[in-house]
C-alpha cells in the first residue's frame, strides 16, 4: 500500500523543495530512539544531527518530541513473564523466570531482615516451620518485611496468572517464607528429599549469588534435570510434582518459597517448547 504524507509526498520522497517537506526536515533534525536495556530498565538517546551543508538554521524540535516514560513503580507492567526456559517436557509445566531489575535490591533486604530475625530466637534459624526444610522464616514474622516483599509477591502471582490460566491466587498465612540451606555452623542442613508441596503451584525464588555456595539445585525426577538458578531468577513448578533440594556442600544457599492455590481459568495457555 502506498503511505503519503500530509504534504502528498510517498514517504522518503519528497518533491516539493529540494530541502524537503516539514515532516522530512523533522525526521534529519532530530532523531528521538528508545533503548530498553536489562539492568537499568528504560534509557533515552536523543541525537541532534546537523547538516554542514545547510544555509539556515533549522529548529529544534527535541523537547516537543520528548516522550513520557514510566516510573519505577509502574514498570513491573512492562515487564512481560517470559520464561527463562522450560524444564523438561513443556506437559510438567516447570518454568524458570527472571525478576525485572527494580526488584533485585529486595532480595537482599529481605534477606537482612531475616537474619536479624533469627539473630532473636533461641534456635536461630532451625524454627521448624516446616518438618522436611527444617531452617525456615515465615516473612510475616520479621517486622516490616512482608511490606518489603509485597512487590515481589504480586509479580509472582501475575506470573502464575498468567503461565497457568490462573483467575485467582491465593497463599496461606506463613507465605512467603525464607529457606535457608546451610553446609557450616553447627545447624547443618544442606538440602531436603524427594517429597511433593501441599499446594497448586509452588515458587522458589533464589536470594543468593552464585558464589555463595557450591552444589545445590531442585531435582525434577520426571523432568530427568536439576534446576540451578542465578541470582534473582526464580523457579515455579506443580506442587504436586516429586522433587528434590539438592545437597549444598559449601557456602549458604537462600530461597523465598512461595506455596500457592490457585483457580484456573477455562480456557489453557499454550507455551513454546525451550528445554533446559
Amino acid at each position: 500500500m502506498n503511505d503519503f504524507n500530509a504534504c502528498g509526498c510517498r514517504r522518503g520522497l519528497c518533491r516539493e523543495a529540494k530541502s524537503g517537506c516539514e515532516h522530512h526536515r523533522r525526521l534529519r533534525d532530530v532523531e528521538v530512539r528508545t533503548v530498553m536495556r536489562p539492568s537499568s530498565g528504560i534509557a533515552t538517546i536523543n541525537q541532534n544531527s546537523q547538516n554542514k551543508n545547510s544555509s539556515h538554521t533549522r529548529k529544534d524540535y527535541s523537547k516537543k518530541y520528548t516522550t513520557q516514560y514510566p516510573t519505577q513503580a509502574q514498570r513491573v507492567h512492562y515487564h512481560e513473564p517470559v520464561p527463562v526456559c522450560i524444564i523438561g517436557h513443556p506437559s510438567l509445566k516447570i518454568y524458570k523466570f527472571q525478576l525485572p531489575p527494580h526488584l533485585l535490591h529486595l532480595l537482599d533486604h529481605i534477606v537482612n531482615g531475616c537474619d536479624d530475625y533469627a539473630a532473636t530466637l533461641p534456635g536461630g534459624w532451625m524454627t521448624y516451620l516446616y518438618s522436611l526444610t527444617k531452617q525456615d522464616i515465615a516473612v510475616r514474622d520479621v517486622p516490616g518485611m512482608y511490606k518489603a516483599a509485597t512487590p515481589i509477591i504480586s509479580y509472582v502471582k501475575s506470573t502464575i496468572k498468567r503461565m497457568y490460566n490462573a483467575e485467582h491466587v491465593k497463599i496461606d498465612k506463613n507465605q512467603p517464607h525464607v529457606l535457608r540451606y546451610s553446609a557450616e555452623g553447627g545447624c547443618k542442613h544442606t538440602g531436603v528429599e524427594l517429597h511433593h508441596d501441599k499446594c497448586s503451584l509452588t515458587a522458589n525464588i533464589m536470594m543468593s549469588r552464585s558464589n555463595a555456595y557450591v552444589g545445590g539445585g531442585t531435582y525434577f525426577p520426571d523432568a530427568k534435570a536439576t534446576v540451578k538458578l542465578e541470582f534473582g531468577e526464580f523457579l515455579i513448578h506443580p506442587g504436586n510434582l516429586v522433587h528434590a533440594g539438592v545437597d549444598i556442600i559449601q557456602g549458604t544457599r537462600t530461597l523465598m518459597i512461595l506455596f500457592t492455590h490457585v483457580e484456573e481459568r477455562v480456557e489453557s495457555r499454550s507455551v513454546e517448547n525451550t528445554t533446559l
